[in-house]
C-alpha cells in the first residue's frame, strides 16, 4: 500500500511533464508557421516591389523612346526642308538650262541670217558697234532671254539685289512675256532669301493677282505662307497653307504645306480659306 502512495505522485508528475513537453512543441510548431507565413509575405512584398520597379524602368525606357522619336521626327523634318531647298535649286537651274539652250538656238539662227546679210569685205552683223573685245551686239541688253538668265543666275549665286533689279527690268520691259509671272515670282524669292518677308508677300500676292493662271501660283502661295510664319503671324501663315491645299490638293506645294502644318500640330486636313 505504501509503494502505491510513492508511485501515484511519480505518475502524475510524468504526466504533467509529458503534457507540457506536447504543449511547447505544439507552440513551437505554430510559432514556426507563424514565421513561415510572415517569411512569405516578404517574400510577396519583395516580388511586388520588384514589379514596381520594373514598371518604373520600362516606364523611364518609353519615355526615352518617346523622346528619341520626336527628336527624329524632327531631324526628318529638317532634312525634308533641306531636301525641298535643294529642289527648288535643281528646278531653278533646270530651268536656266533651258532658256541657255533657248537662247543658243536663238543666237544660232541670229547669226545664220546675219551671215547671210553680210556685204563683201564687211565681217560685222548689220547694227554691231565694235568694242575691245570686237563685235558687241547693240541689242544686247533689250534680248528678254539674256536679261532672264542674267537675273537668274544671280538670284542662284546670291546677289538678291542684282536678281531683283535684272528682274524688274524685265517686267518693265517684257511685261507680256511668258516668263513675267516667273520673274515676279523670283523677286519674291529674292526678297524671302534677305529676310525681308513682308515685301516677299507683296510681291508673291502680286504674282497670285496679276497672273492668276501661272504655274507659280500655288509656290507663291506657299512662300507667302512661310513669309507670315517667319514674321511670326501664325494665324495668317496657317490659312495661307490651308488655302494651298485646298486650291492645289495633289501639287508638291500641298505635300510640303501639309508637312509645315503637321510640325506646328494642326491637323492638316482642315482647310480653310
Amino acid at each position: 500500500m505504501k509503494a502505491s502512495r510513492h508511485f501515484a505522485p511519480g505518475a502524475a508528475l510524468a504526466v504533467a511533464l509529458v503534457a507540457a513537453a506536447g504543449c511547447g512543441s505544439s507552440q513551437l510548431d505554430s510559432m514556426e508557421q507563424q514565421l513561415a507565413d510572415i517569411q512569405r509575405q516578404v517574400l510577396q512584398i519583395q516580388k511586388q516591389s520588384s514589379s514596381k520597379d520594373e514598371v518604373a524602368g520600362i516606364q523611364t525606357q518609353a519615355a526615352e523612346q518617346g523622346r528619341n522619336l520626336l527628336k527624329a521626327q524632327a531631324d526628318i523634318q529638317l532634312e525634308l526642308q533641306s531636301l525641298s531647298s535643294l529642289i527648288e535649286q535643281l528646278e531653278g537651274k533646270l530651268e536656266d538650262t533651258n532658256y541657255r539652250l533657248a537662247q543658243l538656238s536663238q543666237q544660232i539662227a541670229a547669226t545664220n541670217q546675219q551671215i547671210k546679210g553680210l556685204h563683201p569685205g564687211d565681217t560685222s552683223p548689220p547694227g554691231a558697234a565694235t568694242g575691245p573685245g570686237g563685235p558687241v551686239s547693240g541689242s544686247a541688253t533689250a534680248d528678254p532671254e539674256t536679261l532672264y538668265r542674267t537675273s537668274y543666275n544671280d538670284y542662284l549665286r546670291g546677289n538678291y539685289d542684282l536678281a531683283i533689279l535684272g528682274f524688274r527690268q524685265y517686267l518693265e520691259s517684257f511685261a507680256s512675256t511668258d516668263l513675267a509671272d516667273n520673274a515676279s515670282y523670283w523677286i519674291g524669292e529674292s526678297y524671302y532669301r534677305q529676310k525681308r518677308f513682308q515685301d516677299a508677300i507683296r510681291e508673291f500676292d502680286n504674282v497670285v493677282s496679276q497672273y492668276p493662271n501661272s504655274d507659280k501660283v500655288a509656290s507663291a502661295l506657299l512662300r507667302k505662307g512661310y513669309a507670315y510664319l517667319e514674321l511670326g503671324e501664325q494665324s495668317k501663315g496657317v490659312v495661307q497653307l490651308q488655302n494651298v491645299i485646298r486650291r492645289y490638293p495633289k501639287s508638291d506645294e500641298a505635300n510640303l504645306a501639309r508637312q509645315q502644318l503637321g510640325s506646328l500640330g494642326i491637323d492638316p486636313g482642315q482647310t480653310g480659306g
